[in-house]
């Protein structure tokens, strides 16, 4: 079985977007990235940014709303609140990744983000690819792109890699990502746009 499903895992600033829509287009598979979040939110009957929060970290504030909530409804319910009750958040998480297993196995996709790499480790037919680049790279690029000055833009890519890395702990229980969990892994710090999709389509077309 050759190469179906390509997941691209991001860090801000590297230019994974453009480089996974580029992939998509050489191999003529679909680009998905957004369409994850908007399938969970209807099946879920939610809205779209309930659900998209879920990828971010909670405030304290709203942790302490949720539990305040979860405490009155039990209240006016007099009965015990299932889990998905006191936090919505573990259902809507366990409904991107069922989205995630849905579009890889409609195969010919191009997924990006969502730590669809991680969730699809040891699946047949899909390459796990990791697009980044060194932080002062990404800086520049997001201080260029944002109008930021560089310390500010400094800061947000910190601010990035942190939501990242807990991100990976919340959704998939990984303590430390690896270069490992990535079959291919693309430095954008030299590499174009269009140099890095030819190299990841190849790797699809030849695995």
């Amino acid at each position: 079985m050759g190469v179906e499903v390509v997941t691209i895992a991001m860090t801000t600033g590297a230019r994974a977007e453009q480089i996974g829509r580029l992939v998509a287009e050489q191999l003529a598979f679909r680009y998905v990235s957004d369409e994850i979040i908007d399938r969970a939110a209807e099946q879920a009957g939610a809205s779209r940014q309930a659900v998209a929060e879920v990828e971010q970290s909670p405030t304290l504030i709203s942790r302490i709303m949720n539990s305040l909530a979860a405490g009155m409804a039990a209240e006016w319910s007099g009965r015990a609140l299932t889990r998905d009750e006191i936090d919505p958040s573990a259902s809507y998480r366990h409904l991107i990744q069922a989205v995630i297993r849905e579009v890889a196995a409609q195969k010919k996709a191009v997924i990006l983000a969502h730590g669809a790499s991680i969730l699809l480790a040891n699946t047949p037919g899909v390459l796990r690819v990791l697009v980044t680049a060194s932080p002062s790279t990404r800086a520049a690029r997001v201080a260029k792109e944002s109008g930021q000055d560089e310390r500010q833009a400094k800061r947000e890519i910190e601010r990035a890699d942190g939501e990242r890395r807990a991100f990976f702990k919340r959704f998939y229980d990984l303590e430390q990502e690896l270069e490992t969990h990535y079959d291919v892994v693309i430095n954008t710090d030299v590499l174009a746009p269009e140099t890095a999709a030819r190299l990841i389509a190849y790797a699809a077309a030849n695995a």
